[in-house]
């Protein structure tokens, strides 16, 4: 007999929750870093990495250069208050990395205001965790898988799978779509 080896599902925040982390950011650049990781669903390394001139304002697009596998791609910027948010940041400066911080901080931050924000469980959220989310929203919202593995980088769709969580009222929603005409 052969015995599977069950990987844990990664964990993924409601949108509320999601918003409940930036509305107890204490400041601009923090509340920043949070919706970096959640409106582009960047890995810890590529907000690290992110470089101002990698932000296009005006075509509304973030280049995340070589991201993991060693790959540009371009992310769409989500709405305008998260473009204005980023110019006002940015302001004067035209190039150079867009936060000066580490991996390590970027999760203590993550996991101070998942705290802060009332989430049950907050020490199981980390970085990753706002991009699971990220591509979970994307998949609820009607985004096709092909599209959400493009945005996140990944070379096979097995791997998007484990990103995306469908919500219970989604399932519901199909579920019952699939019955409506029996």
């Amino acid at each position: 007999m052969q015995i599977l080896n069950m990987r844990k599902l990664p964990r993924f925040l409601t949108l509320e929750e999601v918003k409940a982390m930036f509305n107890v950011a204490e400041n601009e650049r923090d509340k920043l870093i949070l919706k970096c990781l959640f409106y582009l669903g960047l890995r810890n390394s590529e907000l690290i990495n992110l470089k101002i001139e990698d932000i296009d304002l005006i075509n509304g697009n973030v280049k995340v250069v070589q991201g993991k596998g060693k790959k540009d791609r371009y992310v769409p910027i989500p709405n305008k208050e998260f473009a204005d948010e980023l110019e006002r940041y940015i302001g004067d400066r035209r190039e150079g990395k867009l936060f000066f911080i580490t991996d390590r901080h970027v999760r203590r931050i993550v996991k101070y205001y998942a705290r802060k924000a009332g989430i049950r469980k907050y020490e199981e959220v980390h970085p990753h965790t706002l991009r699971h989310s990220y591509a979970t929203h994307l998949q609820n919202s009607g985004v096709p898988l092909n599209v959400i593995q493009q945005i996140l980088g990944h070379e096979r769709i097995e791997t998007t799978t484990i990103y995306v969580h469908l919500g219970v009222q989604k399932i519901k929603e199909y579920v019952e779509a699939a019955f409506k005409s029996i």
